[in-house]
Order: structure tokens, then C-alpha cells, then sequence
């Protein structure tokens, strides 16, 4: 599970982002399943920054565990 702290301006392109892979897919089973795989190719460019750039962002990990409601 990751927590993204992000600006207006990038929360903004990734909603832009997310509402085109919704209009492509008539199947909500689909949809979801881009929206994962977009997600899951995000999380690898921020890993890849984190790897190059240790002070530009910050990875840490939460041993909480988490609670289905």
C-alpha cells in the first residue's frame, strides 16, 4: 500500500489521467484493470526516482496492519 503526498497540479493530471483509461473501457472489470496496471507503473517510476535521487523522495514502510471494514 502506498500514500502519495501530492500537489493540485499532479493530483489534478493523474484524476485527467484516470478519467481517459475509464472512457476506453465499456467493462467496469476492464477499467479496474488498467487503472491497477497504471497504478503499478507509477509506483515503478517512483522506485526508479527514489533509487536515483534518495533526497527527492522519501520511502518508508507502515507495519500497521491494515483493517477491512
Amino acid at each position: 500500500m502506498t500514500t502519495m503526498h501530492l500537489d493540485a497540479e499532479a493530483k489534478a493530471e493523474l484524476h485527467s489521467e484516470a478519467e481517459k483509461l475509464i472512457a476506453r473501457y465499456e467493462s467496469p472489470l476492464e477499467t479496474v484493470k488498467a487503472l491497477m496496471a497504471h497504478n503499478c507503473e507509477l509506483e515503478t517510476q517512483i522506485l526508479a526516482l527514489a533509487h536515483r535521487y534518495p533526497g527527492l523522495v522519501a520511502i518508508s514502510y507502515d507495519p500497521t496492519p491494515r483493517v477491512l471494514a
